[in-house]
């Protein structure tokens, strides 16, 4: 079954860059450029018309962790159901991850972290990689291959990002000459979005006086290489060590902000990073149920955002060892600095805020010592955690449980609960 749907309007609530992905023929669509052009609205709403439209689709969205889905791409597209009015023609199972349209059509979520997961899916007839850049090229070709067969509507694979770095094996796959012709790319910026806000506009365009390298990447979209990055040099691990000799936490409060917290533990010279939460519109008691919840540490410090302190009052009412942080930038950024660190490689706002944060650049290109105070959230909280007057420790060594649970938490920082804010919202995207 099939579902008639009037697109004569579509123009209205689309924009121009989301009607060019729709109608593309090639396998491999790649929609990549600066912030706040609408790419990912614009694919799943794609999508969505697709799903209506078109027989036997199995759409498989992908993330690199399996545990920013909820908040990001599956937020999206319930989002975009709701202001289209498309209730009655869809069932959302929120357990696995799973949106069914009246006609038998599926969308399937997934991490690549949840391999198991995907190796069982089988039909799959479209693919959206979100955050592409996340992603090794290893991972993007299993998933390639998964894409086969016969079916009744086109295979493609649709891959969003901002193209952050030059060296990135995207370039290389999607952008050489050598590259086959079953490739389209789409380019996108704010000035492309009519669903922008002013206020966001002016934001991005203030990063010309600011630093012309993030202008160039984050606003014109173009190929780069951040330099002068404030933490340049870390390790990716999977887990955490199991045993170490102290553990901290970090918060930096947030409400329109993401709220981030972060666990840190040491061993010597060596720290070891988990992002634990990232999230926007959240309040303290929220952020207090998350701890209770995800076996936060009631026993191990916690280093709080020092401009807030009703919220210290109120974590430590609630049972945990909350207290003010030292704010001084520079003394926490070398504090920091002076250990190795090694963060999980399912820290995704970690890595995406570590991996633009860098230092004020002059017009003559000096570096300056003051780090530019943008996407630095957890940042803030892992500087807060480790920079502290400890004394010397002779705990000795502590076996930790392993921990298995998980948080809310995703790369673009915004979930929408208010779905009139869907299409006012697309620079988050």
């Amino acid at each position: 079954m099939s579902i008639e749907i009037d697109l004569s309007n579509i123009d209205e609530v689309m924009n121009l860059k989301a009607l060019e992905i729709l109608k593309a023929q090639e396998r491999f669509v790649i929609s990549y450029g600066g912030s706040g052009s609408g790419k990912s609205i614009g694919i799943a709403q794609v999508i969505l018309i697709r799903l209506l439209s078109e027989e036997t689709h199995r759409f498989l969205i992908i993330r690199k962790v399996h545990r920013t889905i909820r908040n990001s791409v599956f937020q999206t597209f319930k989002d975009i159901i709701n202001i289209w009015n498309l209730q009655k023609l869809f069932s959302i199972r929120e357990s696995d991850f799973r949106i069914t349209c009246k006609n038998g059509n599926e969308l399937i979520f997934s991490g690549i972290d949840d391999s198991e997961k995907i190796k069982s899916i089988s039909g799959i007839t479209s693919i959206w990689i979100e955050e592409a850049s996340e992603l090794l090229q290893k991972d993007f070709e299993q998933l390639n291959l998964r894409l086969r067969g016969e079916t009744k509507s086109k295979k493609q694979i649709y891959i969003s990002f901002n193209p952050t770095s030059s060296n990135s094996w995207l370039k290389n796959r999607f952008f050489s000459d050598k590259n086959d012709i079953d490739i389209k790319i789409i380019h996108s910026t704010y000035l492309d979005n009519k669903f922008i806000d002013n206020q966001y506009k002016e934001e991005l365009t203030k990063l010309i006086d600011i630093d012309k390298n993030l202008y160039d990447i984050y606003v014109l979209g173009k190929w780069g290489e951040l330099k002068g990055l404030v933490y340049p040099d870390y390790k990716l691990i999977q887990e955490l060590p199991e045993e170490y000799e102290h553990r901290r936490y970090g918060i930096d409060f947030g409400f329109s902000n993401p709220m981030a917290l972060v666990e840190v533990r040491f061993i010597g010279k060596d720290v070891y990073i988990r992002e634990c939460y990232y999230e926007v519109g959240q309040t303290t008691q929220q952020l207090i149920q998350f701890m209770q919840n995800n076996g936060i540490s009631k026993q191990d410090m916690i280093r709080c955002d020092s401009a807030e302190p009703d919220r210290i009052q109120s974590i430590n009412e609630a049972g945990f060892r909350a207290i003010q942080a030292k704010k001084n930038i520079n003394s926490g950024i070398d504090a920091v600095k002076s250990y190795n660190l090694h963060i999980t490689e399912d820290s995704v706002n970690l890595l995406r805020e570590i991996q633009s944060y860098k230092w004020v650049e002059d017009r003559t290109g000096n570096t300056l010592d003051t780090p530019i105070k943008m996407n630095d959230h957890i940042l803030d909280a892992l500087r807060y955690s480790v920079f502290t007057d400890i004394q010397k420790h002779t705990i000795s060594v502590i076996t930790a449980k392993k921990h298995t649970s998980s948080f809310f938490g995703y790369d673009n920082g915004v979930s929408f609960s208010n779905r009139n804010k869907l299409f006012h919202n697309l620079n988050n995207f």
